[in-house]
């Protein structure tokens, strides 16, 4: 396969688990990204919009009680547990009648799937490489987006024409079986793979050692809480102020998946190329055109550039953010490390659409706050711009 290269038999073979997992996927992360909008045809208000972006990010404020679970029961038995309950947790939207009661589950959901990410690292850098890891990555999510390619218009004329009750829980479905898929993975593992620090790293205690984390937290958070301030703005011009359906927005969608497909092809090879810190500087400077977009858009086809951008983005920013955590942290630390950017990333998460929200209901135009935004995650690839060297290097 030439995205990836000559591998060990080993090391193919796990890819190919992994593939097959991460295209069983596809179906429930297809229908994730349509969420929002499902909010708002089904009433939410503005609030209750920024809400669901905030509540996307419960669960990474709170991995470092998933680090602790995982040491005390094991790490396997805690993300199986986890995955299943919250992605399960779908099946029941074909009860759900409001935006209200889909906001219950979708905060359920969202607390339980961010809870297994230090596992999910962990397995990862145990099963490839780190000469050929992000190619490896890479290949998996090709996989993953060329069947959402295929999947987001089916999924917006199944919304139109059938509607959120006949879609939604396909996506519990598509989430057990993505977890039990994976699982033969991490099942080949010891349950201490996770205790593989030889002493656990505060957070306090990374920043103190290791100079480049301020630099590198303060360019993912402003990063983060630059897209996510605009994000529940989003759907609400979508459906308010262009009158897009779901069909419309599914074909947007198809659009972005493409790039998002295009992203996961080259990018893994530009990843091991030019390394993970100014990979994430061009994902974070590309993420002000997601933003600035909605300011002139008046028809649904100028949104283009938006979605073309925001299939780069997906693809840079999971790529590149795993590989950097990973190689900052090195071999003992990855559960401390990526507890740490998980719990920036919650923190992010949390205050942005938060704060979107507010300064909506304060009197600020919406293009105010999609300028702002997109300011914002310009200064987080600046900030990226001091990190050199090693632990304790930082010009």
């Amino acid at each position: 396969m030439w995205l990836v290269g000559p591998l060990d038999p080993e090391v193919r073979d796990n890819m190919y688990v992994d593939a097959r997992a991460a295209c069983t996927h596809s179906v429930m992360a297809t229908i994730i990204t349509f969420l929002p909008i499902i909010l708002r045809r089904s009433g939410a208000s503005t609030q209750q919009i920024a809400y669901y972006f905030a509540i996307t990010a419960l669960g990474l404020l709170t991995t470092n009680v998933s680090v602790w679970l995982m040491r005390r029961w094991g790490m396997k038995r805690v993300a199986l547990i986890c995955w299943l309950l919250g992605r399960g947790s779908f099946l029941l939207t074909a009860i759900a009648f409001n935006a209200t009661s889909l906001l219950v589950i979708f905060t359920f959901f969202w607390l339980l799937e961010a809870w297994p990410s230090p596992a999910y690292v962990q397995t990862i850098q145990a099963i490839y490489p780190i000469q050929q890891r992000g190619r490896i990555l890479a290949a998996v999510r090709v996989g993953l987006v060329a069947l959402i390619l295929v999947f987001t218009p089916l999924a917006g004329w199944m919304l139109d024409h059938l509607g959120y009750r006949a879609l939604l829980p396909l996506a519990g479905l598509s989430g057990i079986g993505s977890t039990l898929t994976f699982f033969s993975l991490m099942r080949k593992l010891p349950d201490k793979v996770v205790e593989l620090s030889h002493q656990t790293m505060s957070p306090l205690h990374i920043l103190q050692i290791d100079r480049r984390m301020p630099f590198y937290l303060g360019g993912v958070f402003l990063f983060g809480l630059g897209g996510l301030m605009a994000s529940p703005l989003y759907s609400i011009i979508q459906v308010d102020q262009l009158n897009l359906s779901y069909t419309v927005v599914g074909l947007l969608g198809f659009v972005q998946s493409l790039f998002w497909f295009l992203g996961y092809l080259f990018g893994g090879r530009i990843l091991d190329r030019i390394g993970g810190m100014r990979s994430l500087q061009i994902v974070f400077a590309v993420n002000a055109l997601v933003i600035l977009p909605y300011i002139w858009a008046t028809q649904g086809w100028m949104l283009l550039p938006s979605f073309i951008a925001a299939g780069l983005v997906t693809a840079g920013a999971d790529l590149a953010i795993l590989y950097t955590v990973s190689k900052l942290a090195g071999p003992e630390h990855v559960p401390d490390y990526a507890a740490l950017n998980s719990t920036i990333s919650g923190f992010r998460g949390l205050l942005g659409p938060l704060i979107g929200s507010v300064l909506i209901s304060i009197g600020w135009k919406y293009g105010a706050v999609f300028i702002l935004s997109a300011g914002l995650t310009l200064a987080g690839a600046g900030s990226l711009a001091f990190i050199t060297g090693t632990k304790t290097s930082v010009t």
